[in-house]
């Protein structure tokens, strides 16, 4: 019975957060402008071997992912920041790894999506597909973007009080979410490259990742909010 109350709870959190950003769109609007804007300054300018393109490529998506996320893991706790909901959402009856879980299921949704506009960006830039095994690609996008999303959720809550906190949170974020994209640049020039051996191996990486930042954010995020 608790369980399925706490899953409740859950999906009302992330409802609550999904409707909010489709009826005043700024933060998703700006972090697929941003995207669009990173994948084109750095695609137009270079001319690259063709046995230089896939590790290129890998790099560059999870790069500009990783600048254009940012914007949307800053805003996950702004809107009970500023509209004076943060200590409403304390007293809320559920357990802080829900209110934590709901915000990673947001921030992921915001990521896919990222994903979905840079994947079609680079596309048309660069001439190649990065979905030309699409099983393969959508398997590493998804252990990314849930290990991104769950220390950057983390990050964004101890971040949420600071006045310069877009700032901050890049510096704090970068090294522990690093390991995460080698792992993603790896596993994608795998996929280019057709080394289904490698890729596995990252992608266990990546899952490894995941299931780490999910279980210290579930255990630690009671503290932050104490905080």
């Amino acid at each position: 019975m608790e369980l399925i109350q706490a899953a409740r709870a859950w999906w009302w959190l992330v409802h609550k957060d999904l409707l909010r950003e489709m009826r005043a769109p700024r933060t998703w609007a700006a972090m697929l402008l941003v995207a669009l804007a990173l994948a084109m300054v750095i695609q137009l300018p270079l001319e690259l071997p063709a046995a230089e393109k896939p590790a290129f490529l890998g790099a560059m998506f999870w790069l500009s992912a990783f600048f254009a996320g940012t914007l949307s893991l800053d805003r996950s706790f702004a809107g009970e920041q500023e509209d004076g909901c943060w200590q409403g959402l304390l007293l809320y009856p559920v357990s802080p790894a829900t209110v934590y879980l709901s915000k990673v299921a947001g921030n992921f949704v915001a990521l896919c999506a990222l994903n979905g506009v840079l994947l079609l960006a680079f596309a048309l830039l660069s001439g190649i597909s990065l979905l030309a095994q699409p099983g393969l690609f959508l398997a590493t996008a998804v252990m990314a973007n849930l290990g991104f999303a769950a220390v950057g959720t983390l990050a964004s809550a101890l971040t949420a009080g600071l006045a310069q906190r877009s700032g901050v949170l890049v510096l704090i974020l970068l090294p522990l979410v690093l390991p995460v994209i080698l792992a993603a640049v790896g596993a994608t020039q795998s996929i280019l490259e057709h080394e289904i051996g490698a890729w596995w191996r990252w992608l266990q990486l990546l899952a490894c990742f995941a299931a780490v930042f999910l279980t210290l954010g579930t255990l630690l995020f009671e503290f932050i909010m104490e905080d």
